[in-house]
């Protein structure tokens, strides 16, 4: 315990002089980083295009046709319209489908409640 409280505040002033954080910054950041090895450029390229591939997000439209599916697979109701513009509220490139219907928010059928 200290006895007076200008020796508590001198001892919490002074830098440490053997801390771990100093430490850390005094060395130079290593070079040398573990990882895989690096791959030959034609296996680079194959790889990130890859990596892009799977970044995309899925078509929203299935290539299997609806007869190949399960029967008790869901299916999407159809579009309320057909064309690009809604015919009751005029909107351009919005859904086919209103999304809130009586009051709920439904996507494909199915009501979500959040």
């Amino acid at each position: 315990m200290f006895r007076s409280s200008s020796v508590f505040r001198a001892a919490l002033a002074r830098p440490r002089r053997f801390s771990s954080f100093t430490h850390a910054l005094s060395q130079p950041p290593s070079i040398h980083k573990p990882g895989p090895p690096p791959l030959p450029a034609e296996d680079q390229r194959e790889f990130e295009e890859l990596v892009r591939l799977a970044g995309r997000a899925p078509s929203a439209k299935s290539d299997v046709p609806p007869s190949e599916l399960h029967p008790d697979a869901p299916r999407s109701p159809p579009p309320e319209f057909e064309g690009d513009v809604n015919p009751i509220t005029g909107e351009k490139g919005g859904p086919k489908r209103e999304p809130v219907k009586h009051g709920d928010w439904s996507h494909a059928g199915r009501v979500t409640d959040f």
